[in-house]
């Protein structure tokens, strides 16, 4: 029970995250940071580098999942496949070389071997 609950708080938090930064307000802010210029520099719009930031979240989670044996194996092979077709992707590569030292080691460990 405990379990389900911080899987939904989390998925909550990122859906808000999503919500909040995908903003013209928010966007206009982040642009006045060198970081996030250059983060944002990386892709045509703030849309694109908000949602390859998203889908490299969701990756992440359920990397931890699986490796925490809370995910059932047989579905982590699609979830894997998915993170390669992702990686495959010029512009997500961009970004996940600029914001990977946010993310946990291990998880680093597993999307630079794709």
């Amino acid at each position: 029970m405990r379990i389900q609950s911080e899987q939904q708080m989390y998925a909550r938090i990122i859906e808000s995250r999503m919500k909040l930064e995908n903003t013209e307000a928010f966007t206009k802010i982040a642009k006045e940071n060198p970081l996030f210029a250059e983060r944002l520099a990386l892709v045509d719009n703030p849309d694109e580098y908000y949602t390859i930031v998203s889908y490299l979240d969701l990756i992440e989670f359920l990397f931890h999942q699986y490796n925490t044996k809370m995910m059932d194996t047989k579905l982590w092979p699609r979830w894997r496949a998915i993170a390669e077709t992702l990686m495959s992707m010029p512009k997500f590569k961009k970004v996940w070389g600029k914001t990977k030292y946010v993310h946990n080691s291990d998880f680093v460990q597993f999307m630079d071997s794709l």
